[in-house]
C-alpha cells in the first residue's frame, strides 16, 4: 500500500516542476497562451494519477471534494479559469501551485 504522506510529498514536488517547464518554454519563446494550455493540461493529468495512488477511502474523498468545488473529478477546466477571468499567467501560476488537502 502506498504511503499518502509520500505520495503527496511527490504530488506536491511535480506539480511545482510545471513552474520550471513554464520557464523553460517561456525562455524558448513560447506565448503564454500555448505555455498555460500545456501546464494546466499536465496539471490536472497530475492530479489524476497521483489521485489514483491514493488509499482509500481518502481517494474517493479527494475526487468528491473537488468535483464539488470544480464540476469536475480532474479539477477546473481551463476554459472555466477564463470565464472566471483568469490570464493566462494567473493559469501558469495556479498550475504549479499544489491545492490544499480536504
Amino acid at each position: 500500500m502506498t504511503d499518502p504522506r509520500q505520495t503527496r510529498t511527490e504530488y506536491e514536488r511535480s506539480v511545482r516542476s510545471l513552474l520550471d517547464k513554464a520557464a523553460r518554454m517561456k525562455a524558448l519563446g513560447a506565448e503564454p497562451e500555448k505555455i498555460a494550455r500545456t501546464v494546466h493540461a499536465e496539471r490536472r493529468l497530475l492530479a489524476s494519477r497521483f489521485k489514483d495512488l491514493t488509499p482509500e477511502p481518502l481517494r474517493s474523498a479527494l475526487y468528491k471534494r473537488t468535483l464539488e468545488i470544480y464540476g469536475d473529478p480532474a479539477g477546473p477546466t481551463i476554459e472555466r479559469l477564463r470565464v472566471k477571468g483568469k490570464s493566462w499567467e494567473d493559469i501558469i501560476k495556479s498550475a504549479g501551485r499544489p491545492g490544499l488537502l480536504p
